[in-house]
């Protein structure tokens, strides 16, 4: 495949596509490509924190719908997320078929059970359990987990872990030492950052302060349902595009017209783009990652940088070699029209349909 006259970081640019990666890009039309007349191209969307979407759900572990229905929201590579639940029903996720057609599953993320109560946010508190290297054995394929570190054995935990997994610290009541010492032990990310932790305070920094002085990575909920627009600006002045990561955090009604769901085992309702239990807690978000990237946008952020943190900065986290336009990268690509919607998804150098 080649495509030709194609928006890149700016100036018009051919890329040549071979054997499912990007093979040469150049300044000038190569023989026989498509001429795009100036859309923009950006890699495939990176998703490493999302339930669900389109009436499908990580914990249905139905993943021939979750990979066709991502695929065609822009995002071409992610981590299922996992809600707290028994462990003979996460085993059963963990353990599904996750090679289909459409957006490519480069392993789960473990959200629960080893969180804290007091800020478990959406999960089912019954099976919450203090954080067991044990039980951490008999998962298969785990790509990220979310531990709240202050629940006894946390620390040891992460350091147990750290070198077979990436820790995000999340759904956590700690405090900054707490978190610092989590960071020393191996954890190199914050699970969706303000959202299930203690704010961040003048006298009382807490998780984020430890995260942003350490400098590991940081996910982020682009929506003014779970952070203001300030708060998002602050978040990108502190941590930068390089460990900002933009995550859709959606759930089963993603994509999906006002009602009632069930996400993870609890009743959702859906309402004017906002996924709360019954309690009024937030329950997940209603967002595609583009549409994070979009909302980025509107909030002051570049379009570079909103395209970054949501492609190259979580390929860089997952040591993939994904999220860049350049020679070597896998062909996963979108092309986008001037509203910034989509016209093309490649996937593997081949067009989705």
């Amino acid at each position: 495949m080649k495509l030709n006259n194609a928006l890149v970081r700016g100036p018009l640019k051919s890329i040549q596509i071979e054997n499912g990666r990007i093979a040469a890009i150049g300044d000038t039309p190569f023989a026989g490509g498509i001429d795009l007349r100036g859309k923009t191209v950006i890699p495939g969307l990176i998703d490493i924190h999302t339930h669900g979407c389109r009436n499908a759900d990580t914990m249905d572990a139905d993943f021939a719908v979750l990979c066709r229905e991502y695929a065609k929201m822009g995002t071409t590579a992610f981590l299922p997320t996992t809600m707290t639940a028994d462990a003979a029903s996460i085993q059963a996720v963990l353990r599904a078929k996750t090679e289909f057609r459409g957006a490519k599953i480069l392993g789960f993320h473990l959200e629960g059970p080893f969180l804290c109560a007091r800020y478990k946010g959406a999960h089912d508190e019954r099976f919450l359990t203090p954080p067991s290297a044990e039980l951490f054995a008999e998962f298969d394929n785990i790509a990220m987990i979310t531990v709240a570190p202050e629940v006894a054995g946390g620390i040891e935990f992460v350091r147990q872990v750290a070198g077979k997994t990436i820790v995000s610290l999340g759904h956590t009541a700690c405090d900054y030492d707490t978190a610092a010492d989590a960071i020393a032990a191996g954890a190199r990310c914050l699970t969706h950052m303000y959202n299930a932790m203690p704010p961040m305070l003048h006298r009382a920094p807490g998780p984020i302060g430890a995260a942003a002085d350490a400098g590991i990575y940081a996910q982020i909920i682009c929506d003014p349902v779970h952070v203001s627009p300030t708060a998002f600006r602050f978040a990108y002045k502190v941590f930068g595009a390089e460990r900002l990561v933009l995550i859709s955090d959606s759930i089963r009604c993603a994509g999906m017209p006002d009602g009632e769901y069930i996400c993870g085992g609890l009743p959702v309702t859906l309402q004017n783009k906002k996924a709360t239990l019954a309690d009024g807690t937030i329950a997940g978000s209603c967002l595609s990652l583009l549409d994070c990237v979009k909302n980025a946008c509107r909030c002051g952020v570049p379009f570079a940088d909103a395209v970054k943190m949501a492609t190259e900065t979580p390929a860089a986290l997952l040591g993939v070699q994904k999220g860049k336009v350049e020679v070597g990268y896998d062909a996963d690509l979108l092309i986008l029209d001037a509203d910034l919607n989509i016209d093309t998804v490649i996937l593997g150098g081949e067009v989705w349909e």
